[in-house]
């Protein structure tokens, strides 16, 4: 079959320049340039020229794009949590976070946990540090009530300020995760570290810097690095710059493989990152909410993540079912009319975002190496 790309004269970027600033009547087209900090400016004009070599697509160790659409629940009378997780199960939700605000028994934990199949779905928990053991262990005997497969329940464990399990308790994180393999008690938060779009940069090198800082930890005590590896997420939060938010995911995921190989050769890593849509960038206009988080879950998806958390529109104000159903009905239609989940790497072969996430992740890792 004969190419089409015959029939086309092949153009340079420096034609392409041409054609655009003539366009601009003479005008400059870094007059257009984005200007993110003083470090990082981005040309709105991407050649393949741009990139040192064509970068392979970010396939991960995943066959599609596939994310868990995630909801949060805060914990505050477990009754009514139970009820309000099993209407959204209902819903279609894959991924039940819980934010407790207390140290609850295991009968409690059973309450609101009444109904769900953690086989089916993945159970998450944010709490208190002083209550993680205690927690866990409350759920694996959930679990082990409820006759389920261990080998099957895909879970994780956070701390609410952000912190990760002390050295100390580096035995109870190989225990736990020996009897919960798909677990992930190892959580970087870098939620803490957005500090506005100019230092994305920043926010990069502090995660990445901090997960780097638990492998050196866990190296001095000589455990399992690949066992550790495989306990790690990250959770990270977007704002309104939709090619940024998507560029950040990508380079995340570049910077975590440049420190696992670094550390573990020809290991191959594994990531999970989690996406949080917060309230911060909710306004009092519910509507316009629902149009921000649509572009903000879109970036996400297209980044890459693996869940998202897409909090209602009146989160600022009281979470109605309403809100919560669109809140998840926009994952829902992401996936079963738009089709985001099929295709692995949907920002593979953007010259702008392949440069943007490039920009990115050579930034943060020079700084990273050099501090």
């Amino acid at each position: 079959m004969k190419s089409l790309f015959k029939d086309f004269k092949k153009s340079s970027k420096k034609d392409w320049l041409a054609k655009v600033e003539k366009d601009l009547k003479g005008k400059p087209i870094e007059h257009l340039n984005w200007k993110i900090n003083e470090d990082l400016v981005i040309s709105p004009f991407a050649h393949s020229n741009d990139l040192k070599e064509l970068p392979k697509p970010l396939l991960e160790n995943r066959n599609s794009n596939e994310w868990e659409k995630g909801v949060r629940i805060i914990v505050k009378n477990i009754k009514k949590s139970n009820k309000e997780a099993l209407f959204l199960l209902e819903k279609g939700a894959e991924a039940l976070c819980f934010k407790l605000e207390k140290n609850h028994t295991k009968k409690e934990l059973q309450t609101l946990l009444e109904g769900v199949n953690h086989e089916w779905i993945s159970t998450h928990f944010i709490f208190p540090k002083k209550t993680w053991k205690g927690i866990v262990q409350n759920f694996l005997s959930i679990l082990k009530d409820k006759n389920l497969n261990l080998k099957k329940v895909a879970c994780s464990f956070q701390f609410q300020d952000g912190t990760t399990i002390p050295p100390a308790d580096y035995q109870s994180v190989i225990d736990f995760s020996n009897q919960l393999p798909l677990g992930n008690f190892i959580t970087i938060n870098a939620r803490d570290f957005y500090q506005g779009q100019e230092n994305v940069v920043e926010e990069l090198v502090q995660t990445i810097s901090k997960a780097n800082a638990y492998l050196e930890k866990w190296n001095e005590k000589d455990l399992d690095l690949k066992n550790l590896i495989a306990n790690f997420q990250f959770s990270i939060q977007l704002d309104d710059s939709y090619f940024l938010n998507i560029a950040k995911i990508r380079a995340l995921k570049i910077l975590w493989s440049l420190v696992i190989k670094s550390w573990k050769g020809s290991f191959k890593p594994i990531i999970t990152i989690e996406t949080h849509l917060t309230t911060t960038t909710q306004t009092e206009d519910e509507n316009y909410n629902k149009i921000k988080a649509t572009s903000q879950a879109m970036s996400a998806v297209i980044g890459g993540t693996n869940r998202l958390y897409i909090y209602p529109s009146d989160a600022f104000k009281k979470e109605t079912k309403n809100a919560q159903r669109i809140a998840l009905n926009t994952q829902h239609l992401m996936q079963l009319e738009s089709y985001m989940d099929k295709v692995q790497d949907p920002a593979a072969g953007s010259y702008y975002l392949e440069k943007l996430t490039d920009d990115l992740a050579e930034a943060a890792w020079s700084r990273f190496t050099n501090s």
